[in-house]
């Protein structure tokens, strides 16, 4: 499962939501990301020292230090790319569900790398836009 969100606490409402399902996934078969686009991009200096401050209180304490969950916080746009890369590699053999709400532009994107990499990778990748 992929979250890709654009600024500072608008995933205040889904706070509960993430908390609910990390709690409920007691085999360790979901995972969550959280994206915070709106801060610097990939590579950034700011956004490397940040990203490092992130991982080093989540590695200490379990909880991400912008949302308060056990699900932690990207501080940068990804490269999706690499990201669906990292999962093909993670978890071979599997169905991965990729769940997006948002501009229509970046499903496009997803969708697309979804079924390039289930075509090229043992993994297949289930994409689902969401519509609110």
């Amino acid at each position: 499962m992929l979250i890709s969100i654009g600024l500072p606490g608008s995933f205040e409402w889904f706070k509960g939501v993430m908390d609910e399902v990390a709690e409920m996934d007691i085999k360790g078969q979901i995972e969550l990301h959280n994206y915070l686009t709106s801060v610097y991009e990939e590579g950034d200096a700011r956004s490397t020292l940040i990203t490092m401050v992130q991982a080093l209180n989540h590695a200490k304490l379990g909880v991400d230090i912008l949302s308060g969950t056990r699900v932690m916080t990207h501080f940068a746009r990804p490269n999706w790319k690499e990201v669906f890369t990292k999962i093909a590699s993670k978890h071979p053999f599997s169905t991965v569900g990729i769940f997006y709400c948002g501009m229509p532009m970046l499903a496009k994107e997803l969708k697309m790398l979804s079924l390039e990499l289930s075509h090229k990778t043992s993994t297949r990748f289930e994409f689902h836009k969401e519509y609110f």
